[in-house]
């Protein structure tokens, strides 16, 4: 299924959407700085959404994964899952029930102020929407944290990820490839010129919000 766009994006105006990878607020192993695939992905159920959420790019996924927490507040009945299984998450394994909702991928020059965040109907606050099985895990690491996997994020899009320019290029399958822009050396991630506090996320284990009641 071919992903939707906005008014803001008609179906002849889908370019690459190049990310900057984002820091994460945890150090590595020995102290540095780490950089991450992260995309500013929501998901959707009818009229309910999630805020915006930190989707990291991760190509050895095969399955789309988020915190069973989220589905309380999409009005989600897990009981009424449409399957389960198991599903090989880092060193462990995780199992997850299935449902299939909407997701979108938010541009990156995407508006941030939280007052316009859920105003998808200008240019600065874009996305590209799709529909997709996903898995809902118990015991997630993070409310927040969604693993974007093979399917419901690669099998929609031509993804590009460069650990050298430290950044991930996302193109929609039909659009011209001529017409994708260079990659940016200004937006090549924190640390690098044009690289603001923004740009600082963390996927930590931590609750980013609870659940509406």
């Amino acid at each position: 299924m071919s992903p939707s766009s906005t008014p803001a994006l008609t179906e002849h105006e889908r370019p690459t959407w190049l990310y900057p990878f984002r820091q994460d607020a945890q150090l590595g192993w020995h102290g540095e700085l780490v950089l991450r695939p992260l995309l500013p992905v929501s998901l959707v159920n009818g009229d309910r959404e999630t805020p915006r959420l930190a989707g990291l790019v991760a190509s050895g996924a095969d399955l789309t994964l988020v915190s069973a927490l989220l589905a309380e507040q999409l009005g989600i009945d897990l009981e009424d899952s449409e399957g389960e299984g198991a599903h090989r998450f880092g060193i462990g394994e995780v199992r997850a029930r299935y449902k299939t909702i909407d997701l979108r991928l938010h541009s990156p020059d995407a508006e941030q102020d939280p007052d316009t965040e859920h105003s998808p109907d200008t240019e600065q606050d874009g996305y590209r929407q799709w529909r997709s099985q996903i898995g809902f895990v118990q015991d997630w690491p993070s409310n927040g944290f969604v693993v974007l996997g093979n399917v419901g994020f690669f099998d929609q899009f031509e993804v590009a990820i460069s650990a050298f320019a430290h950044s991930v290029a996302v193109t929609d399958p039909d659009t011209d490839r001529d017409a994708s822009p260079d990659p940016d050396p200004e937006r090549l991630g924190p640390g690098l010129p044009g690289a603001g506090e923004e740009d600082y996320v963390s996927a930590a284990p931590r609750p980013d919000f609870a659940p509406e009641d």
